[in-house]
């Protein structure tokens, strides 16, 4: 599965992450997916390998959001890693 569950938000902005993934130098990472439903009628995304990267692939969120979401990054990032750990070596 490559979109793993981790927050749900009121607002509609789901917080995912993938299976763990290994850099050509061999640490492991993972990618953090921000999506929410826009005005729109589609979706407003972000993502953002962890560790150790900047967001990527934004549509739609501000800068303010975008720090918003390091915030989100910073505090539940290694436990999404630690779960995909565990799935990928259970």
């Amino acid at each position: 599965m490559e979109h793993n569950p981790l927050l749900s938000f009121e607002d509609g902005l789901e917080v995912t992450y993938s299976d763990l993934k290994k850099r050509d130098n061999g640490n492991v990472f993972i990618t953090i997916y921000f999506e929410k439903p826009n005005s729109k009628g589609f979706f407003d995304t972000a993502s953002i390998d962890f560790p150790g990267s900047d967001f990527k692939n934004i549509k739609g969120f501000t800068e303010e959001d975008l720090k918003k979401f390091r915030e989100y990054v910073d505090r539940s990032g290694h436990t999404a890693l630690e779960f995909s750990k565990e799935e990928a070596y259970a």
